[in-house]
């Protein structure tokens, strides 16, 4: 009985020692992060580009993108790149509005990337740990929203328009 309490002992305090081990093991030298297979995501966290022996960089990307959250992407991936893999771009993304938060870094980068595109100029690579903003083309949904208020008007006007001739009728 003593030789299995030892034994036990023993499993424990290596499973506990393992278990520590693999707990601090995300950030592999403080630039890339190290993602298990067997590592369950979380809501809003997604993984591209996954290979053998790739590594990838944590980036959070927020706005105008179909896939807000946590990104995992291909060191060496640029922010164009980073958009199509959270979803793409649509009409009511404001392209050359971009802001990129980067670690130990007091301002913040400015990406106009449909002029970068346009003029075929090198489009800035993202780094571990950035924060990518998006911004809404708030000018789109405006004419959206001016068109959607003139049909409610038109068919306001139409309804009280055949509102008062039945009334009318009826008199």
């Amino acid at each position: 009985m003593p030789k299995l309490r030892r034994f036990t002992a023993c499993v424990v305090v290596l499973s506990f020692l393992f278990a520590n081990t693999v707990a601090f093991a995300e950030a592999v030298d403080d630039n890339f992060t190290q993602i298990s297979p067997t590592e369950t995501l979380g809501i809003g966290e997604y993984i591209h580009g996954q290979g053998y022996r790739r590594l990838l960089v944590r980036v959070l990307m927020f706005g105008s993108i179909a896939s807000q959250g946590i990104h995992y992407v291909p060191e060496g991936t640029d922010i164009l790149f980073a958009i199509l893999y959270a979803g793409g771009y649509t009409d009511q993304t404001k392209l050359d509005g971009i802001t990129i938060r980067r670690k130990h870094q007091g301002e913040l980068i400015r990406v106009d990337l449909e002029e970068l595109i346009e003029e075929g100029q090198k489009i800035p690579r993202l780094q571990d740990g950035d924060i990518v903003s998006i911004p809404f083309n708030w000018r789109k949904d405006v004419a959206t929203v001016g068109t959607l208020s003139s049909l409610i008007a038109s068919f306001t006007t139409l309804a009280l328009a055949i509102v008062t001739l039945r009334t009318q009728q009826n008199h």
